[in-house]
């Protein structure tokens, strides 16, 4: 019998998928959670995952007042968070 894949092994595979595997991974896994423990709050009133990847790359990619940041502004705040 194959014992369970621990946390860590799982990760490891979920981090090396294309975004588009990615994407339906995370799909997958909310149907899951929503089936087994209701509405999952994390991504309430989400209907699509990839929409709501979609607001969080544009989300991160434009200014409050809705410009685009140039590559440089974009990665000078990719700097900052680490």
């Amino acid at each position: 019998m194959e014992t369970p894949h621990a946390y860590e092994d799982v990760l490891a595979k979920a981090e090396t998928l294309p975004p588009e595997e990615l994407s339906r991974l995370i799909s997958a896994l909310s149907k899951f959670l929503q089936k087994k423990y209701g509405k999952w709050t994390v991504l309430k009133d989400v209907e699509e995952v990839r929409d709501y990847l979609e607001w969080i790359r544009f989300r991160d990619s434009h200014h409050q007042d809705g410009r685009p940041k140039s590559p440089e502004e974009f990665l000078a705040e990719l700097g900052e968070s680490e």
